[in-house]
């Protein structure tokens, strides 16, 4: 297991991350499309991370810890992890942890995590990874909110009330390596 250190990120190139100008803005809906885009040429894992604790169903529990809870979705729900599941993702880990114990967490995690593709929805992990790609869903007309988000230079993609601007088929994988095509 590596261990995450707060001032060096680890370099995930098969996790590709969708962070959100807030609520509601299209993130689940935009990894649900990549799942089912790409699960046709590779297993892709779904991950969805909050620092919110969830009521959750204990047999999906992985690690409980006081700080963080990390669950593999097994039911079929409306919740965010389980609409993963059923876009096409082989399996998929939902991760509850304040901002300050996700690294614990996610070193943790990493010990479950496969090294083939992993589309994630998490707001904070670009703190302590860097992903091979990495998006930030924007509603039009809202001011940016989340600008912290920005300095990690994602791919923005707009949602404007009905559907978000974007071709999947551009987005890659290669040697489970994601990539996008221009």
């Amino acid at each position: 297991m590596t261990q995450i250190q707060k001032d060096k990120k680890i370099h995930y190139p098969n996790l590709l991350l969708i962070a959100g100008n807030g609520r509601n803005v299209g993130k689940t809906y935009f990894a649900c499309r990549v799942i089912e885009s790409l699960s046709e040429q590779a297993p892709i894992t779904g991950l969805k991370i909050t620092s919110h604790i969830h009521e959750h169903n204990s047999e999906d529990v992985l690690i409980k810890d006081k700080h963080y809870v990390i669950l593999q979705e097994k039911q079929i729900t409306g919740k965010d992890s389980s609409l993963m599941l059923q876009a096409g993702a082989k399996q998929v880990f939902f991760v509850m942890a304040a901002p300050e114990y996700l690294p614990e967490a996610f070193e943790n995690l990493s010990a479950f995590l496969p090294e083939t593709p992993i589309v994630c929805e998490s707001g904070g992990l670009h703190e302590i990874i860097n992903p091979g790609l990495f998006f930030f869903i924007q509603s039009t007309g809202t001011p940016i909110k989340k600008a912290h988000h920005l300095i990690h230079h994602p791919i923005i993609v707009i949602n404007d009330g009905e559907k978000l601007k974007f071709d999947y088929n551009k987005i890659q994988v290669n040697n489970n390596k994601f990539s996008l095509v221009l």
